[in-house]
């Protein structure tokens, strides 16, 4: 088995940033996981997914947090301000437990400089869910990206087509 095939079937850690990729209106909050999950069977990976949502939960309405714990989504209540530098400390101690190939997944807008950082020290399959992809070029390198309301849609996008899609709505 080569190491990509082991990263396919290996553990898939998820850490969400629910204060920048909230559930959208409509969603039901426990579509969020198998939308996750048919986001990762859609290109090929098949290892069973840990999700971790971090926010203040103070801030989010008691109907969505017990859908997502209903549906095996670990929250972590955290101020807004610090969600960023928790979810690098988190990511940094699964990684130093993890001795398989390692996949992850981050939902956020505001993480990109601690995910460059994370690549310099350590390699990884990485994924990566943002409200609107930023404006300049990134520095992280991806196995694939979603726009967060299409992955919870099952609408698949590639990097151009989720830049395109950011450009319109801007437009609007």
């Amino acid at each position: 088995m080569s190491l990509n095939d082991a990263a396919k079937t290996g553990k898939i850690a998820v850490w969400w940033d629910m204060k920048d990729c909230p559930v959208p209106e409509g969603i039901d909050a426990h579509r969020v996981r198998p939308s996750i999950e048919g986001g990762f069977k859609e290109l090929g990976y098949s290892g069973p997914v840990s999700i971790t949502a971090y926010g203040d939960q103070k801030q989010t309405p008691e109907y969505l947090l017990r859908a997502l714990s209903s549906t095996g989504v670990a929250v972590v209540h955290i101020r807004s301000g610090v969600i960023s530098s928790r979810i690098f400390d988190d990511l940094m101690e699964w990684r130093g437990r993890i001795t398989t190939p390692a996949t992850m997944m981050i939902i956020s807008d505001g993480v990109e400089e601690l995910i460059a950082k994370l690549q310099q020290r350590i390699k990884f399959n990485l994924f990566w869910a943002y409200s609107c992809r930023p404006w300049t070029m990134s520095v992280v390198l991806t196995s694939a990206e979603w726009l967060w309301d299409s992955l919870l849609a099952g609408v698949s996008f590639s990097k151009e087509q989720a830049v395109e899609e950011c450009s319109l709505v801007e437009e609007l």
